[in-house]
């Protein structure tokens, strides 16, 4: 075991990355030049979670969030690339390894004024058993970090939300977003908290797109949530993933929090 210190935070790590299987191959699905300007996307406020194994044996975490290859590298463009195999270290109450950046704020759903969480991506890979990602979240924090409340899920050339009812059950509504985007396809995402009860969802393949907008479900008003992205994906291992290296890999070309966590 090996004890590092990263940009301020430790991290515990295991020194030949055992229990981790991995075939990183990124040029599967080539991604188009990125859509915005040359720029660096801000890492400050977020931590990052790995699907490499922690002292606890759960997933490991960096805070702050840095780089790390190959889970998150950063492009010479300044877009990161997010990398999550099937066959890897996950979190608590989760099946499925993710690479994936959790803010190090909270807010109270409903009641913190507007809050967004808003992307540039492109999903060039997903897993080939179960064949979705979630790329962008609104999650439980503290006592109900365990929860997840609004994901945003890629698959099939699909992009749609779902919110969930309850902090218990897996009662959920779905509600479709894009449809017709390929894999190394750029889109656009906000997701939003609008501080008066509400949520609005709203994706794009160019300047304008589909919303949503739903109240926000009544055992959820209140509670404490934060907002995370990247590659959480959700495929299997049944039909050899960890062999054959399978996994998601998500670009991010802007990704941005407000209010701005810095």
């Amino acid at each position: 075991m090996i004890l590092v210190l990263l940009a301020g935070g430790l991290w515990f790590g295991l020194a030949a990355r055992r229990g981790v299987s991995v075939q990183f191959t990124p040029s599967v699905v080539p991604v188009a030049p990125s859509p915005t300007p040359s720029r660096s996307i801000d890492l400050t406020g977020w931590k990052l979670i790995l699907p490499e194994t922690g002292p606890t044996g759960d997933a490991a975490s960096i805070t702050p969030a840095v780089v790390f290859p190959p889970w998150l590298v950063r492009q010479p463009d300044g877009s990161l690339r997010f990398w999550a195999p099937v066959c890897g270290a996950s979190t608590p109450n989760s099946e499925h390894p993710r690479t994936e950046l959790n803010s190090l704020t909270n807010f109270t759903a409903g009641a913190s004024g507007r809050r967004t969480l808003a992307a540039s991506v492109a999903v060039s890979r997903v897993p080939a058993a179960g064949g979705e990602v979630i790329i962008g979240q609104i999650h439980g924090a503290e006592n109900i970090s365990s929860v997840p409340f609004v994901m945003l899920r890629y698959g099939a050339g699909q992009l749609w939300v779902v919110v969930r009812k309850g902090q218990s059950g897996s009662a959920s509504d779905k509600f479709p977003l894009l449809g017709g985007v390929g894999l190394g396809g750029w889109f656009n995402y906000l997701i939003s908290d609008n501080g008066d009860g509400t949520l609005t969802v709203a994706a794009s393949l160019g300047v304008d797109g589909p919303r949503v907008t739903i109240p926000i479900p009544p055992p959820f008003l209140g509670a404490t949530v934060r907002f995370q992205a990247g590659a959480y994906q959700q495929g299997d291992t049944y039909f050899g993933g960890c062999a054959g290296g399978d996994g998601a890999l998500v670009t991010f070309a802007a990704l941005q929090q407000t209010p701005d966590a810095r």
